[in-house]
This record gives structure tokens, C-alpha cells and sequence, in this order.
């Protein structure tokens, strides 16, 4: 090569220009795995195509022109031929030097003869030009990196010493020139190729105007940047056993038969976590793979999320997973053909199937979506072949009104590429969404102006882009439909979980990475990772799980990454496991979330008004139940060989007790109902000193209760024996409701349906915070309404909770759950229900029961609400048609009053309470309704004893029999509107008395709606059907000696005008005093017990054997009738010892004893045999006969198959 001689004096063109540039430019089919690090880390990607400057700034675009014949010439004369078709680069060492403000990592050629060669080109171009030649650093940039930042400095020359070498001969050089465009006042450039000049002797110099079609495309392609927008294909890598190295793999269709096709998928997503750039954080590996070939994790698909070039070979060189997975989107780096990733935090999918795949970028660096599409899986119909696309995502972190903005952007824009390019295929997108969901978190957010008030509102929209597009979210759906997707958030108590923080996969209250990752172990978890489904019609989910969590007998508790994993698994629709609701969800009712314009009837301003109106407990409140919880179990539980199970039910259970709810609890045991509450009193009455009281003991439809009180709180406490349910607890709980287990009698049915029931909800309501708050809400509204009390036919706790859970439900599956809070669940409550057709609809569960049940509805009830397990039954059945009519009427109010532009729910909900709680001015409503209308029906009552248990005992059940005087007002008047009140007044100033109580019940009457105003009414005829109604309900009262006593109580009913009302009051008294011995008489029918000893050692375990009937459906079920016949005649059998129940028309399922059973057609208490349920044995409680079980011990009939005395025991 011609030494470079020194520039000529006779000309001279300069070389200042940052306009243009003299570079070689590798070709673009060799920078891909490059230009995929440039695009991260290289500000100049997009403006600079990879280059390496040779003369740099170059002359003046004028000048142009005139400089490239003189840089051909002189390189025409001064570079031998041989080192013009020579000059080979290879640039495979990867280096770094520093500036003042910024670390450049680059790739060289380190043979120092190829780099004389450049030096001499440029010496001579230079020469050419008038100028002398001076120094230059050779080098292609690879990205930058902050001066002071070296842990990003080395990881960037890390991933840089990865790239294949890039080499080629170099045939000539480019002439880069700036273009400037312009577009919406924004002004951007990037260096363009205006020609080329070769290096071979040709004396032809290229302008961009005279290149051939080929070359003009190649230069387009040199000047096209990754950094637009455009899907880019991506490049599969299959694990070859031959070579025993990952090779490209050529994705093509080629679809399965139908028959071979695979009937479920199991697809996993986990954020491996970046927890240090530089060095890899490589003490976590063997964890993270542990928990990757854990059986909860395995799956047929792996999305991961942040991962890094070092895990991802460390990954791929272990065997288990090249057998699990021999497809990937990415190939190890270390492999010397692969080149990096682009990120430091990157997807990767793994899969067992075959798949092509492209990489959607979003607006921001580094982020992006990786669509698989599957050759072989996905959907047929016909000779169409749709396959499977799975969407791997990792959305921009943070709550911020960028990030929140980004994210709505990156959903936006991966959905629209799946509808638009994918739209008939079965669609999956799975991954780290990082979008907020913890209610707590968001309201801090907004409260500390960290995002704006509109944030708040997109945040909590995001969820209907997904739902808008027939996205359903699979944890979701498999919580709701089959509630299998439990976490460690079922089990905790309900005051440590917030709205939206069910299911979290990032929590930093559990996991030590997370709070590290977090800042803080007291920020909120967050359901961040999700798998959606598109496509229900051809896929669903059956199952859901997470896995990564550490193990609870690990005291370390030590976690492979800052989030749990998620697994979904779906089956074809073609499979008949786990189908889908048979209703048309939509049909049920609207569920549809309409928010206000303004923030007045917000979540937060809910909490606030359920806090000042006393309906959240507070932190000692909630304290002081779990001590006397716990204090009762403990009393109970003093002999290891007879050990009773305690669980919560009803309002304490579900978590959505108030202030001034008992705590009601059930027992379940091995011995019988009898000796145990034998057991119960003697326990109890030992721990007096502990401030443990016996109040009273209730015998009930449901059976025998005991009212206790416990250092001053109120506990309900019953009892079911079922030996072999405590025999395997608690998993026997979860069991199939066809299990063997629950063959048990229906007393104990009906003792364990409530905490079944209970279990089934807490198991799949989607957000059981969100749920409990609107529980307080719609309760504290019909308690200031005065529709809350079921024994007036109103809603009582198991109405609500029915109700509410069914709206929950169709809400999250057809809306989702992110963004809903307990405010729109309200809202949407409400308005469901006052579009409610009760008349000919009932509330069911469509989730549980899949399709309208089978429920025969009597003539007699205007509203059905079911619950779920055997036996079901009409919640509603004490629901009057009078009843009824006051609940759609305040549904239609409330549903207006919430539309209404200035609403707050302080408003709604009627304000706070006062000093003087029992003052009407504190009772809206009640107010309301002493003004509403012009005359009532009151009936008074007095009672002047000193026994809380009679005091109580005649209030309880002269309430329990208002829905019958209800029931024949609406029948004998029906164009009158009958309400009542559910409460007592008295006089003002009647809460000091203490043994002469008086006051009175209250039923408003008004014309009824639906009247047509061309009826003629007879008002005489009115007046006396009114008036003989009135006087037939005073003398049922008066006569029914069991609770109305006349020498210590009085009771009279009258229609009188508003105006004789006068002043009252809300009476909030026990009517009577607690003795110690007010229950002594009540324990006729109960064993009792000198001492514990009296309880044999081995009662417990003779009492496992419980009678179990197999059913036998073909059998025929003998009639009731030869039961009562046999019951009454057969010598051997003992009638006294046989209670009958039946359904009675107004008040459901009761109990008579056989001996009080009318059969003749005349008598006032006949009831038809066609009514009567079961027949029952006293003694030992053992129904010998029942309908709907189709059970007979008597004959054997039915599903039995053995007669009385021949119960079969199960071995």
C-alpha cells in the first residue's frame, strides 16, 4: 500500500461540515442482532444507520460535488490494486472508552493490518480534500452509557463481547448527507445516504439519484431504522439433539387432525426478576429453575419476563427444560452463532409446540410484544385453520401519569395488532402488566397528587379495553366459575386485604423481594401478572394456579423473584369438563358500570360515610372478637379425645359484620346435638370467671342455639354432627356436593349448608373487599329505608349476600375486576335489581348452578332468592307480595337518587346518627315514613314482667307474626298498600323504664300502584275487611298461650289516623332483665351431665359411624302416607318419639310432633300430605323419611333400600 503523502497547497476544501460524513456502512443483512442493542442504547439509532466514520464532519453539500471525483482520484492512484479487493473487517472485539459525560461501548477490528488499511483511505481522502491527516479512533458504536454508572458500562460491554463478529469485505464507502423534515412544528433529522464511492478502480461516482433499482434498496435498507413502529419478525430456535446446540427453525402451517390436536394447554407466565445489571445476580439461578420445573409451574407454554442474556443460557443448557421446551424465541448468547438480546429486562417464550413469531414495539425503548402464532394448535372450523396466538407482554412499571398513559398505550396497541391481524384465532396475552389494582394504593397515589384525578380514572378503566375487545381475564373466570383460583389472600383475615389486592402476584407484605424491589414491605400487593383469553368460543379456562411461593413451613421464606408465577389451563370447548354457565349472562340483568361526572360519589367518600355511621368496625373492635373467637374455642376444647371444630358463619364469617352484630358460630362434632349442647352448658357456665354468660337457649327451625355472651359480645352458637367431615377437615369442606361425605341427615344439612355456602362464596367472589364494603352500604341503606329485617319480609344479611354476590360475579366476568371498586358494585346493585323482574325471575347464582335450576315456585312467593348447596331452598320465603312491592319501590328510588348529578352518599344513605340514636330526626327514613302516610295499623304491646327471656321471647315472636297479617291484608285489600316498619317505637322518654315496657308496632297503609283509577272501591266494605282482619290478628296473638301471658303482657291492634301517632321514638331496649336462671326450664328435653366424666372415653370414637344412604334413583319412594300409618299403628315403634315436617304456605319449612298431625280435611290445622318433607326421630335426630332425598328407613323404599332399624353403616 502507497505511503500517504503530505496535502497539495494549490487546493484546499474544508472539512467542518457536521452536515455530512464519509463512513462504512456493513450491510444490513449483518446488523440485526446489532441494531437491536443500538435501538436500546444508542441515542443516534434512527438518525445514524451502523457506521464507522472515516472522515467525520466531512465537507459542505455544496461542495460534494466537487470533493468525491478528487477522493476517487486519489484512491484510484494511491491504494495498490490488491488492498482495494482486500480490505476485510471482521469487527469482533467489544471495548469501551470514556467522555466527559458519557461511556461509548463499541466493536473493532483488532487486526491492526485492516486497520492501517482504513488510515490509509482516509490519509488519502484527506490529502485529496487540502487537508492534512490526522488521528482518529476507529469503532462501530454499539450504545452509551452515564459516565458515573459503571454497573451499566460493564453489563452494555457484556452484552456487546456477545455479538457475532460481524465481517465482510468492504467494497466502497458512503456519503451520508443530514435531511431535516418537519412535521407538526417539530423538527427531526437523520443522516441519509446521498452516494457511495466504490473502492475498486472504477471511475463511476454514484449520486443517490443514479442508483440501480437493487442498490437503491440496498441503501434504503441501510437507512431504514428499527425504530419504526413496523411488526418485525423474530427468529425461532429449536434445540437440535443431533448437534446439541439451539439452530433456526423455519416456522410453516401445518395443522393437526382434529383427533390430534391437544384437548388443553397449560400456559405459565413469571417475571424472573433484574434485580442487579451488572454482575448477573447468579445465586438466584438453581431457585428460579427449581421453581420453573416445580409441578405447579410446568406447562406446555413458558412466558418469562426480564430476562437476561446470562439466565437465559444458563437456562437453556439444562436438560429438563430443552425437554420440556425445545422451541424458544430467543437462543442462548453464549452460543457463538446467537447473538444478545436487545434489553437487559427481556421476553422470552418457551414452548413444547412449534411457532413463527414477531416483536411488536411500542412507543417507549426496550418495550415491546412478542406474538407467537403456532403452526400446529389453534382452532379448525371446516377446511379454515386458525392458529393459536399467544402474546407475550411486560408493560412500562410505575404509577405515574406517563406510565399510566404508556401502559393504556402498550394494551391498546397490542390488542389492535391481535384483532386486526389475527381475528378469527383463538388470542392469549400473558404476562406483567404492572397495572395497579390495590384500591388503597391508587387512593395514596391521587391523594399525594403523585397522579392526576384523570390518572385515577384510567387506571381504573384500563380493565374494560380487555373486556371491550372479548378479553376474559383466566383468573377471573376460574375463580368465579370454579373457584379453584385460590391464593394467600383467602385465608387472612378480611381487615388486612384491601379492594383489588385479591389474587396479587407482587406483595411485598409476603415476599422480601418484593419489598426490596418496592422500597417499602408496608407498600400494597398487586395483581400485576394476568393470562387473558380471546376465543371462549373454542378454548375455556379449567384451572388456575400460582406458583413461587415459598414454603409455608420455611421459615426463611425465601422467594426466586419479587413476583409469584401464574399458570392457566384451557380446554377445548369440545370437552365437557367444567361448561360454561347455560344462561345468557347478559340476559340476567344490567351490570354495566356508569360512573358520575364528578368524584362525589367516590369509593373513598364511601369508606368515610361507612366509618362515621359506625358500619366498619374499628381495629379494637375487631381485636375483641378475635380474642372471645378464640376464648370460646378454647372453653369448648378441653378434652383432646372429643375435640369440636369451630368455624364463623353468617356476617362474622363472611367479614361484613358491623358495630352491633353478634358473632354466629357453629360447632362441629362427632357426638350427638343433644349430649352436646348437654357438654356446651356445663362448659360454659364453668368459665363465668372468664366473663362467659349463658343468655338463653332457642329452640328454632334449624335446631337448637344457644345465645351466649362473651366479655360483652353477643354469640349465637350452634352445632352439627357430621363425625366424618371432622374426621378429614378441612379438605372434606371442599369436596363435590355428590360426595359420599355429605350423605348426612338433613338436620345436618342444614346446620353445615350455611357454612357451605359460605366457603363457595368467600372461595369465588372475585373481590371479597370490594364485596364487604358494598355489603355495609346496601345494609346501612335498608336499615335507613326500614327494609332490613327478614322476619317482615324484608332483606335480612342472607339477601344481601345472595344478591350481592350474584351481581359481583356478572360484573367481573363480563366487565373484569381492576378499576371496579365497592362504590360501582354498589351502583350497579342497585340498578340490577330495580330493572329486576320479580315476579316471574328468580336470584340464582348462575356460576353454581349453570342453568336456571329446577325450582317449583309456589303461588305464594313473590320474590326467590336461592342459595347454593343441598338443601336449597327460598331464602325469601317469609317475602310477602306487600313486602316485595316496598323493595322494588326503593330500588327504583335509590337507583334514581344515584343518577342524580349532586348525589353524595352521604346523602343516599341518609346522613349520619346523631347523639340521640334512637331520635326519628336520626332516622331519615323512619321520619319519612311517620309522615308518608295518613293513617296506620298499630299494634301495641305491653309488658310489664321482669324476665328478658319472656320480655323477649313475646317482642320476637309478635314480630315473627306480622308477615301473616301482611299476607291478609294484600289478600282481602288488595287495592291497599300495606307497609310496615321493622322496628318498635315508644314513647320518647320510655327508655328509663325497666319493668313496664310499652310500644307499638307500625303499618302504613296507602292506595297500591298498580290500582287502575277506574276501579270503584266499596271504602265500607274496605273498612269492615280491614276492620275483621285486624281484630282476627289481636285474637291469633292473644291466644297462643306459649308467649302472650295476660297477667304480665297485653297486645291490641288499631287503624288510627297520623295524627294520633303523636310523638315517637325508635325502642332499642331489651324488654326485660338477664337472670342467671331464666333458661332453667328450658333444658327439659336435655340430658344433663353431673361432670364431664359422665361423657364415656369412647363416645367419640363410636359416634365416627354415621347412617349414610347410598341412593338407589330407580326405586319408587313409598308415600307419606304409609309412614304416618305405620308411625301411628306399628306396636314397635314409639309415636311420641316422630316430629313431622312440612312446608307451611307463609313461613317454610316447620316441625310438628307427630301426635299434634291433623288428617281430617275439617280441622282448622289440616295440612295437606303433599306438604310434608321428612319425617323425623327425636332421640337421635335421624330423618327416617324424606322427599327430596327420596330417603325411606321405614319400608326401604326409594333410594334406601333397607327398612327402620336397618340403617346401613358405612365401613
Amino acid at each position: 500500500m502507497a505511503a500517504v503523502e503530505s496535502a497539495p497547497a494549490h487546493l484546499s476544501i474544508a472539512v467542518d461540515s457536521y452536515e455530512t460524513a464519509l463512513c462504512i456502512i456493513p450491510p444490513a443483512d449483518l446488523c440485526h442482532d446489532l441494531d437491536r442493542l443500538r435501538s436500546v442504547y444508542d441515542k443516534h439509532h434512527g438518525r445514524w444507520p451502523p457506521h464507522i466514520n472515516v472522515i467525520y464532519p466531512f465537507v459542505d453539500v455544496e461542495d460534494l460535488p466537487h470533493a468525491t471525483p478528487l477522493i476517487r482520484s486519489a484512491w484510484a492512484d494511491g491504494l495498490a490494486a490488491d488492498d482495494l479487493h482486500k480490505l476485510r473487517l471482521s469487527l469482533g472485539q467489544a471495548d469501551v472508552f470514556s467522555q466527559p459525560h458519557s461511556n461509548t461501548i463499541f466493536i473493532s477490528d483488532g487486526d491492526d493490518t485492516h486497520i492501517q488499511s482504513i488510515y490509509a483511505i482516509r490519509g488519502l481522502a484527506l490529502i485529496a480534500l487540502g487537508q492534512e491527516p490526522g488521528p482518529l479512533h476507529y469503532h462501530l458504536t454499539v450504545g452509551r452509557s452515564e459516565t458515573q454508572d459503571t454497573a451499566s458500562r460493564d453489563f452494555l460491554l457484556e452484552k456487546a463481547k456477545l455479538l457475532p463478529p460481524i465481517a465482510w469485505t468492504v467494497q466502497e464507502l458512503a456519503i451520508l448527507v443530514r435531511e431535516r423534515t418537519y412535521k407538526d412544528g417539530i423538527v427531526s433529522n437523520r443522516m441519509k445516504v446521498w452516494g457511495t464511492i466504490p473502492l475498486p478502480s472504477s471511475h463511476t461516482i454514484l449520486s443517490k439519484e443514479e442508483l440501480s433499482d437493487e442498490e437503491e434498496l440496498q441503501a434504503e435498507t441501510v437507512e431504514s431504522t428499527t425504530t419504526s413502529k413496523a411488526v418485525q419478525p423474530g427468529s425461532t430456535y429449536r434445540f437440535s439433539s443431533e448437534s446439541t446446540s439451539w439452530i433456526l427453525y423455519e416456522s410453516s402451517i401445518s395443522p393437526e387432525s382434529q383427533e390430534d390436536m391437544p384437548t388443553s394447554i397449560r400456559i405459565s407466565s413469571y417475571n424472573v426478576l433484574v434485580d442487579s445489571m451488572h454482575p448477573p445476580p447468579r445465586e438466584r439461578y438453581p431457585l428460579l429453575v427449581e421453581t420453573l420445573l416445580s409441578a405447579s409451574a410446568q406447562a406446555d407454554i413458558l412466558v418469562l419476563q426480564e430476562v437476561t442474556d446470562d439466565f437465559l443460557s444458563h437456562l437453556l443448557k439444562i436438560e429438563e427444560i430443552r425437554e420440556c421446551y425445545p422451541y424458544t424465541t430467543h437462543g442462548p448468547a453464549q452460543q457463538a452463532d446467537i447473538g444478545p438480546m436487545s434489553s437487559l429486562r427481556n421476553i422470552v417464550v418457551l414452548s413444547r409446540w412449534a411457532f413463527g413469531w414477531e416483536y411488536v414495539p411500542f412507543q417507549r425503548r426496550h418495550k415491546g410484544s412478542a406474538v407467537l402464532k403456532f403452526d400446529s394448535i389453534g382452532l379448525r372450523k371446516g377446511s379454515d385453520f386458525y392458529p393459536l396466538v399467544i402474546a407475550g407482554v411486560h408493560l412500562t412499571c410505575g404509577l405515574t401519569d406517563g406510565s399510566v398513559a404508556a401502559k393504556r398505550s402498550q394494551v391498546q396497541t397490542t390488542i389492535s395488532h391481535l384483532s386486526r391481524t389475527y381475528t378469527k384465532s383463538p388470542c392469549i396475552i400473558a404476562g406483567d402488566f404492572n397495572i395497579s389494582t390495590s384500591e388503597y394504593t391508587i387512593n395514596e397515589a391521587c391523594k399525594n397528587h403523585k397522579i392526576s384525578p384523570n390518572t385515577e380514572t384510567g387506571i381504573r378503566s384500563l380493565e374494560a379495553i380487555f373486556s371491550d375487545a372479548d378479553f376474559s381475564d383466566s383468573w377471573t373466570v376460574a375463580r368465579v366459575e370454579l373457584g379453584e383460583a385460590t391464593d394467600r389472600y383467602t385465608g387472612k383475615v378480611p381487615h388486612d386485604v384491601f379492594e383489588g389486592e385479591e389474587g396479587a402476584t407482587f406483595d411485598p407484605t409476603e415476599n422480601h423481594l418484593a419489598a426490596e424491589t418496592s422500597g417499602s414491605p408496608s407498600n400494597r400487593p398487586q395483581r400485576y401478572d394476568r393470562i387473558f383469553l380471546k376465543g371462549q368460543e373454542s378454548w375455556h379456562v379449567c384451572s388456575f394456579n400460582m406458583f413461587g411461593l415459598p414454603d409455608d413451613e420455611d421459615e426463611v421464606g425465601l422467594c426466586a423473584s419479587d413476583h409469584w408465577g401464574v399458570r392457566a389451563t384451557f380446554k377445548t370447548s369440545a370437552s365437557n369438563e367444567n361448561p360454561k354457565p347455560a344462561v345468557d349472562l347478559h340476559e340476567l340483568g344490567p351490570v354495566s358500570v356508569s360512573r358520575t361526572p364528578s368524584a362525589i360519589l367516590s369509593n373513598e367518600s364511601l369508606l368515610a360515610c361507612l366509618q362515621s355511621s359506625h358500619m366498619a368496625p374499628t381495629q379494637s373492635e375487631i381485636n375483641q372478637r378475635e380474642d372471645v373467637f378464640a376464648l370460646l374455642e378454647t372453653i369448648m376444647n378441653t378434652r383432646s379425645d372429643l375435640p369440636f371444630i369451630l368455624v364463623p358463619v353468617g356476617s362474622y364469617g363472611l367479614g361484613v359484620w358491623t358495630t352491633s352484630s353478634d358473632i354466629d358460630c357453629m360447632f362441629l362434632g362427632q357426638i350427638s346435638s343433644k349430649t352436646f349442647f348437654a357438654l356446651a352448658r356445663q362448659r360454659i357456665r364453668k368459665a363465668s370467671d372468664l366473663g362467659v354468660r349463658l343468655l338463653r337457649k332457642v329452640d328454632a327451625k334449624t335446631g337448637t342455639m344457644l345465645e351466649i355472651d362473651v366479655r360483652g359480645v353477643r354469640m349465637d352458637i350452634q352445632y352439627c354432627p357430621a363425625a366424618r367431615i371432622v374426621e378429614s377437615w378441612p379438605e372434606s369442606i371442599r369436596r363435590p356436593p355428590s360426595d359420599p361425605i355429605f350423605s348426612l341427615a338433613m338436620q345436618s344439612l342444614r346446620k353445615l349448608k350455611a357454612f357451605r355456602d359460605q366457603e363457595y362464596l368467600q372461595r369465588t367472589i372475585p373481590d371479597l373487599a370490594a364485596f364487604r364494603t358494598a355489603y355495609r352500604c346496601i345494609k346501612l341503606w335498608a336499615q335507613q329505608r326500614g327494609i332490613y329485617s327478614a322476619k317482615f319480609g324484608y332483606f335480612g344479611g342472607i339477601h344481601i349476600t345472595l344478591m350481592l354476590s350474584r351481581v359481583c360475579k356478572l360484573v367481573s366476568v363480563l366487565r373484569g375486576t381492576a378499576g371496579i371498586t365497592a362504590a360501582d358494585i354498589a351502583s350497579v346493585f342497585f340498578h340490577h335489581y330495580a330493572e329486576f323482574d320479580w315476579k316471574s325471575d328468580m336470584v340464582f347464582d348462575p356460576f353454581f348452578d349453570k342453568q336456571v335450576p329446577k325450582y317449583s315456585r309456589l303461588a305464594r312467593e313473590p320474590m326467590v332468592v336461592l342459595g347454593f348447596h343441598t338443601p336449597n331452598f327460598n331464602t325469601a320465603n317469609t317475602a310477602s307480595v306487600p313486602s316485595v312491592n316496598t323493595l322494588v319501590e326503593e330500588f327504583k328510588r335509590a337507583d334514581s337518587k344515584l343518577s342524580e348529578e349532586s348525589m353524595t352518599w352521604s346523602k343516599f344513605l341518609g346522613g349520619n346518627v346523631g347523639d340521640n340514636a334512637n331520635a326519628v330526626e336520626s332516622h331519615p327514613g323512619a321520619r319519612d315514613f311517620l309522615h308518608t302516610y295518613d293513617s296506620y295499623i298499630k299494634i301495641g304491646v305491653n309488658y310489664w314482667g321482669s324476665s328478658l327471656k319472656k320480655g323477649s321471647g313475646l317482642v320476637g315472636w309478635l314480630e315473627s307474626k306480622c308477615v301473616l297479617l301482611l299476607v291478609d291484608l294484600n289478600r282481602k285489600l288488595p287495592h291497599i298498600h300495606a307497609r310496615i316498619w321493622p322496628a318498635r317505637f315508644s314513647a320518647p322518654d320510655a327508655g328509663d323504664a325497666t319493668s313496664d315496657y310499652e310500644g307499638c308496632y307500625l303499618i302504613g297503609l296507602t292506595k297500591a300502584k298498580d290500582v287502575d283509577s277506574n276501579t270503584k272501591i266499596d271504602h265500607n266494605a274496605s273498612k269492615e275487611a280491614l276492620k275483621s282482619t285486624l281484630d282476627r290478628f289481636e285474637e291469633q296473638i292473644r291466644s297462643d298461650d306459649r308467649y302472650f301471658d295476660p297477667n304480665s303482657s297485653w297486645v291490641q291492634v288499631t287503624h288510627v289516623k297520623k295524627s294520633a301517632l303523636g310523638d315517637l321514638a325508635l325502642d332499642t331496649r331489651e324488654w326485660g332483665v338477664y337472670a342467671a336462671d331464666d333458661d332453667a326450664d328450658s333444658d327439659s328435653e336435655d340430658e344433663e351431665l353431673d361432670s364431664e366424666d359422665d361423657l364415656p372415653a369412647e363416645m367419640a370414637a363410636t359416634s365416627l359411624q354415621e347412617p349414610r344412604i347410598t341412593p338407589v334413583a330407580a326405586a319408587k319412594l313409598r308415600p307419606a302416607a304409609d309412614i304416618l300409618s305405620r308411625l301411628r299403628w306399628d306396636p314397635n315403634l314409639d309415636s311420641q318419639d316422630y316430629i313431622v315436617g312440612y312446608e307451611d304456605r307463609f313461613l317454610g319449612a316447620k316441625e310438628i310432633a307427630l301426635e299434634r298431625w291433623k288428617t281430617e280435611q275439617t280441622d282448622d290445622e289440616f295440612i295437606p300430605q303433599h306438604r310434608i318433607l321428612y319425617f323425623k326421630r327425636r332421640s337421635d335426630g335421624v330423618i327416617v323419611w324424606d322427599r327430596k332425598m327420596r330417603v325411606d328407613l321405614m319400608f326401604g323404599s326409594g333410594a334406601s333400600g333397607v327398612g327402620v332399624g336397618e340403617v346401613k353403616e358405612e365401613e
